[in-house]
């Protein structure tokens, strides 16, 4: 009898992926918006007599043009920095006002270009000297703000890595929190720097307070964004970020708590900038007799009106898996390439999505930034839970998305028997300093060696070459333990060598890496050690078997070696029977059911299990099992039997 061993290739797919479903908006040209902002008020009346003569309110809260947005209509005049509503009609209770606008706006930054120096000059503060004071809110001057922002700006030259550096760690630290602490107003910069928590405001607040404390120019705008977020009914809603001064370029945005460093996405409306948030968004004047003014929330409403077309994303993105294979509850090692291909700083928002059976080490979000014309990388390191079905291939999707929900895509897959990764491999191989951006331009090339025997030796070749434009000084390249010191010239390669030794059975992997003050490239050669193929016979039989019994002898095949038996036959005889049963390669436990039913059995029966393989070189192996199973019925049937098996 001759049987098949199939393997089953399971996908598993995202059970949720945090993908925006209004995933184009943000990648728009120019979108045309509708806002519609309302507000109300009531005058209560204290006693009988009670009555108003003239009540004047004034709105602050306007969308205007500048470099990224166009104010194509606005159903109300603008004078001296405000909206004028008038009443003289006497009348108490609730009074309302409102305007319309059409707004365009444009996918477009403050592009800077060069490397701006930091610490700012004197010279190119002039003019801007207000927006460096500590207000009652951005507490600019608490020891605490100045302490952080010194310790995240120690030894930059550029500004715009600077400001990054205060956007990213507030980003990364401070928690975006609803609560009833932040709800009536907005907290001082200090509060949140102890906290750890707060909205919109509070965290712009606190970035914008480190800016100061550095002697960087930064101001609190207000206006309204559209939103994925689940916390909000509404994807549109009131929202506040920061604008930095850059010298020779202007005001650049800086959005903390979207992730969007340098610049704002298209559905961003600038209501307002000014230098603290508690600034009034609307002010109110009445003359009357007795009378109180009880205000109410601004609502503000936006409609697209029209969309314009995609853009073509600047940063581009790769995607590496360190193993393509790998065993059930490996670690493995995902890496993001991202190059810049425009002509000036982009910052970029990255996140990992994989199924929900995969679980990822560490923070998943990270704001990347990009020098012009750049390339970076960024790692993510995953585990493969151990108790996946055995005898199934499990191919897993993982794709890395950013702000804009820009994506690439892979897959690896994860079966029993292959590589596997501990947790501390792996962060061996991760790249520590993500900023030596020069090592994208250090390849490595080794040869895979074949599956070697136990104890057998094989050499393994490895190729470093520099293929950009530095000269590499003093690089510590290693492969293995085997270390050494070499000079990497431009366009120039090294070859190194290093015989290994297949000491101990399974995959085995050498790691190879080259690191000096420009470069940090790491990367894993894997390597099979063969050992001689053992089988493992069980058999699950009952001690006496009736001669009408419907019982099953199990009969259970496994292997006992890294090695995989090949051509495996097994043959099955006694009690009447001679089975042969073939497996072309025991990766999996087998297993071979016997029904009593097709048995003649004796008083006393034996039943010899003989098996013979080869492994991966043909070299032949085999095993004998005989056990002993008694028999109880009619006896005159049992001697039948028993005379019927002699023969």
């Amino acid at each position: 009898m001759k049987r098949a061993v199939s393997t089953i290739i399971i996908i598993l797919l995202f059970s949720s992926l945090a993908l925006a479903q209004d995933s184009n908006l943000y990648l728009q040209n120019q979108l045309e918006l509708q806002l519609d902002v309302k507000g109300e008020f009531e005058l209560v009346p204290k006693n009988g007599a009670s009555k108003t003569n003239r009540v004047t309110a004034e709105l602050f809260l306007f969308p205007f043009d500048d470099i990224r947005q166009t104010v194509l209509k606005n159903s109300e005049k603008i004078i001296n920095n405000r909206i004028t509503y008038q009443w003289s009609d006497q009348r108490l209770g609730t009074q309302t006002f409102s305007y319309t606008a059409k707004i365009k706006t444009k996918n477009l930054r403050q592009k800077v270009t060069k490397s701006i120096p930091f610490p700012i000059k004197e010279r190119d503060l002039t003019g801007y000297e207000t927006y460096l004071q500590p207000t009652e809110t951005i507490d600019s001057s608490h020891h605490q703000i100045i302490a952080k922002a010194a310790e995240l700006a120690e030894g930059e030259t550029d500004l715009f890595k600077v400001a990054f550096n205060l956007a990213d760690w507030v980003e990364r630290n401070v928690k975006y929190d609803l609560n009833s602490l932040t709800a009536q107003a907005s907290q001082k910069a200090s509060w949140v720097l102890e906290n750890r928590q707060g909205v919109c405001d509070e965290m712009t607040s606190l970035f914008i307070a480190m800016a100061r404390s550095l002697g960087i120019p930064a101001r609190f705008v207000k206006g309204i964004s559209h939103t994925n977020s689940a916390l909000f009914s509404n994807p549109w809603q009131a929202h506040g970020w920061a604008e930095v001064y850059f010298p020779e370029i202007g005001w650049v945005s800086f959005d903390v708590t979207f992730g969007e460093f340098g610049y704002i996405d298209v559905t961003h409306i600038k209501l307002k900038d000014g230098l603290d948030p508690q600034e009034p968004d609307t002010k109110y004047e009445w003359v009357s007799n007795g009378v109180n003014l009880i205000t109410r929330p601004l609502d503000l409403q936006v409609k697209v009106l029209r969309e314009g077309e995609l853009l073509q994303e600047e940063v581009e993105l790769k995607q590496e898996i360190l193993s393509k294979e790998v065993s059930f509850g490996s670690y493995n090692l995902i890496k993001g390439v991202l190059t810049n291909n425009a002509d000036y700083y982009i910052a970029t928002t990255l996140q990992l999505a994989v199924p929900n059976e995969i679980s990822i080490v560490d923070r998943n979000r990270r704001t990347i930034l990009l020098a012009p014309k750049s390339e970076r990388e960024t790692f993510w390191i995953i585990n493969i839970p151990d108790d996946l079905s055995l005898g199934y291939i499990y191919n897993f999707p993982s794709i890395i998305y950013s702000e804009k929900n820009v994506s690439i895509r892979d897959e690896f897959s994860s079966q029993e028997g292959k590589a596997s990764y501990s947790l501390s491999e792996i962060r061996e191989l991760t790249v520590q300093d993500e900023e030596k951006v020069y090592s994208r331009l250090v390849q490595f090339s080794c040869n895979e060696p074949d599956p070697i025997k136990l104890g057998q030796k094989t050499t393994i070749n490895c190729r470093v070459k520099n293929t950009g434009n530095t000269n590499l000084d003093i690089v510590n390249l290693c492969l293995a333990k085997e270390c050494e010191n070499i000079n990497l010239l431009i366009n120039q390669e090294i070859i190194k060598e290093i015989e290994v030794t297949g000491a101990v059975p399974g995959w085995n992997k050498i790691l190879i890496s080259a690191e000096n003050e420009f470069i940090e490239k790491k990367s894993s050669i894997e390597f099979a050690v063969l050992d001689d193929p053992e089988i493992n016979l069980e058999v699950d039989a009952p001690e006496i078997l009736h001669l009408d019994s419907k019982e099953q002898i199990i009969i259970n095949i496994g292997k006992k070696s890294f090695s995989s038996p090949k051509n495996l036959e097994v043959t099955i005889k006694g009690l009447g029977i001679k089975n042969i049963w073939e497996i072309s390669d025991l990766n999996q436990p087998e297993k071979i059911l016997i029904s009593a039913e097709s048995l003649r059995i004796a008083s006393k029966n034996k039943l010899k299990l003989s098996a013979k393989w080869n492994d991966d070189y043909g070299e032949s192996f085999s095993l004998v099992e005989e056990i002993i199973i008694l028999g109880e019925g009619s006896q005159l049937r049992l001697l039948l039997n028993s005379i019927l098996n002699f023969f």
